[in-house]
């Protein structure tokens, strides 16, 4: 029992119990950093997943907007080709024009520009008024043909036409005593 006693055993004793002392507590802190290296490894995971699947949404997203944009390209490249303000204007001017060189003079083409003239003083007519409002509610009507759309097989089938739109102008007159 001499040597339990003796200094030497004594501190031996105790640098024993101190270095297990720290070994156990070295084993107690690498569990615990153990498990938080699996916690943040699982959450790095969770957010490497999150992440990928928000990239996906976002490439998907921008193909949609890709396709969209080629879309709209298309639409905008076709709306510029429809006519404008002033092409539908000389078109209703022409229409103006054409009803009236029936109704004056039909089958006569050099009353062409004499008529255009008057229809052009009409229509300037039309747009400095209270008729503008009017008009661009009520676009002029496009000519019978254009509306009927039937192409003439004949010279019979032209005189048939001619005949009718002469009855149907005259109709529309009134009867002068």
């Amino acid at each position: 029992m001499e040597l339990l006693t003796h200094p030497f055993s004594l501190g031996l004793g105790a640098g024993i119990l101190l270095a297990a002392a720290v070994w156990i507590n070295g084993i107690l802190k690498r569990r615990g950093l153990a498990k938080e290296v699996k916690s943040l490894r699982e959450h790095l995971h969770t957010q490497m997943g999150i992440t990928a699947r928000g990239n996906e949404s976002t490439k998907k997203d921008l193909e949609d907007l890709r396709k969209q944009c080629e879309n709209l390209r298309v639409t905008n490249a076709t709306l510029k080709q429809k006519p404008g303000r002033a092409e539908l204007a000389t078109l209703a001017l022409y229409d103006k024009a054409l009803h009236i060189m029936q109704a004056k003079a039909p089958g006569f083409a050099p009353a062409w520009e004499n008529i255009l003239k008057d229809a052009e003083a009409e229509i300037q007519k039309i747009e400095t008024g209270l008729l503008p409002m009017i008009r661009n509610v009520f676009r002029p009507s496009l000519s019978k043909a254009a509306r009927n759309a039937q192409p003439l097989n004949s010279q019979s089938d032209f005189a048939e036409t001619d005949q009718s739109e002469n009855v149907s102008v005259e109709s529309n007159r009134p009867a002068s005593s």
